[in-house]
């Protein structure tokens, strides 16, 4: 059965009407009607689930919205993150070299006037050609094309947006540039020549000092990297690149609510981070740990200065204050005890556990210390300044959602 055939209003009722069903359960039972492509339709049941979380406006915007298949859903974007790069930009016109899903240009669509939406694999096109006029406000010309023939020919635009494949066929994990397809290496000499931005969209495992550098070295000018986080996790970085010279790129860390706008927010430069002098301090009543994306940007001694908090040691990436610092970017927590890594040292039978700068990770410590997960407890197991390994015994202090100074 051909994805066309999910548009059929028996298929559709039967989608919808089981929309929250166990899928697992689903599959053990028999196919309404023999002639159709149950599988097809359990998958369809399945990346409507996942789009409630990453897409649910999707769902809400025309009834006849074909979803991509759950892995694909899986890797796209968020609206969240994808209306965080949206906003990003003023632009006229656009190009999205790796249409996917079709999250990205969907949400590129309502701040501009025309774009391009590129993918090589003719079924997910057909997907793109099917569900963009029915989401977005202004034409999108989807070309079943790699980013390689398209390069070659495109138009000038304001704004290209790429985010390289970084899974081989064997579904193994990569993130460096030229581990990915397209090779964003050998593209971008041609990109800037048509583009005023290129923006490169990356695994969060990425380096960002050597992504920086790699880029720079191929003559592209990294003029913004962002860290973007979204429930709880670092979700992606973002290179902006122009061919306009650019002498230190800004680095940004952003928390985003679900409409993609930022509920934290740091922006600093390496030189602001390296000038930054940091004030230690051995626990005092308040820890912080900071949000995935703050972690991710080195921005540690900006952090500290700009929340007024003080370092517990060099390489340990944990704040302690006096008064409780109600904006943190990330978790806070009242420390109610401190003792050192031992078990008959430590009162607890369950509780989080947390390793920053310790010897030991945290599956290793847990059996050591015969501690089950969970509860209402967490212990962070770092190395003060002093070098001395201790075991803080913390609450939270409040949910890390406040709005920023």
């Amino acid at each position: 059965m051909s994805w066309q055939n999910l548009l059929q209003p028996e298929i559709r009722e039967f989608i919808i009407a089981h929309e929250n069903d166990d899928v697992a359960a689903l599959a053990l039972k028999k196919s309404p009607e023999a002639s159709w492509d149950y599988k097809a339709i359990l998958d369809q049941i399945k990346s409507r689930q996942k789009a409630k979380r990453k897409i649910p406006s999707w769902l809400e915007a025309h009834p006849d919205i074909i979803l991509p298949a759950p892995d694909l859903l899986e890797q796209a974007s968020s609206s969240a993150t994808a209306h965080y790069k949206a906003a990003l930009f003023k632009a006229e016109s656009f190009a999205d070299l790796t249409g996917g899903c079709g999250v990205d240009s969907w949400a590129l669509a309502q701040n501009t006037q025309s774009g391009y939406c590129i993918e090589h694999n003719g079924q997910a096109a057909a997907l793109l050609a099917h569900n963009l006029p029915l989401l977005c406000p202004i034409p999108i010309e989807v070309r079943t094309q790699t980013a390689e023939d398209f390069a070659q020919e495109m138009p000038s635009v304001e704004l290209v947006l790429i985010d390289p494949q970084r899974r081989d066929d064997r579904r193994k994990g990569k993130f460096r540039f030229e581990d990915c397809s397209p090779n964003i290496l050998e593209l971008l000499p041609t990109l800037l020549q048509k583009a005023q931005h290129v923006m490169i969209k990356t695994s969060p495992m990425l380096d960002i000092t050597e992504g920086i550098k790699i880029l720079e070295n191929v003559g592209a000018h990294v003029q913004e990297v962002h860290c973007v986080e979204w429930q709880g996790e670092c979700k992606e970085l973002l290179f902006i690149l122009s061919n306009q010279t650019q002498n230190t790129p800004e680095i940004t860390a952003a928390s985003l609510n679900d409409e993609g706008t930022p509920i934290h927010e740091i922006t600093f430069t390496q030189s602001e981070e390296g000038a930054c002098t940091s004030e230690y301090a051995d626990p005092l009543r308040n820890l912080y740990e900071p949000g995935p994306a703050f972690q991710k940007s080195g921005g540690y001694s900006v952090i500290a200065e700009k929340y007024g908090v003080k370092k517990l040691g060099a390489q340990t990436h944990l704040y302690t204050s006096e008064t409780l610092i109600e904006n943190f970017p990330g978790r806070s927590f009242e420390i109610i005890g401190q003792y050192p890594p031992k078990t008959e040292k430590i009162p607890l039978k369950q509780a989080h556990i947390t390793v920053r700068n310790f010897p030991m990770n945290a599956a290793g410590l847990r059996k050591k210390l015969k501690i089950k997960d969970g509860g209402e407890d967490y212990l962070f197991a770092c190395t003060l300044k002093n070098n001395k390994k201790i075991m803080l015994h913390g609450r939270k202090a409040n949910d890390g959602t406040k709005v920023k100074i």
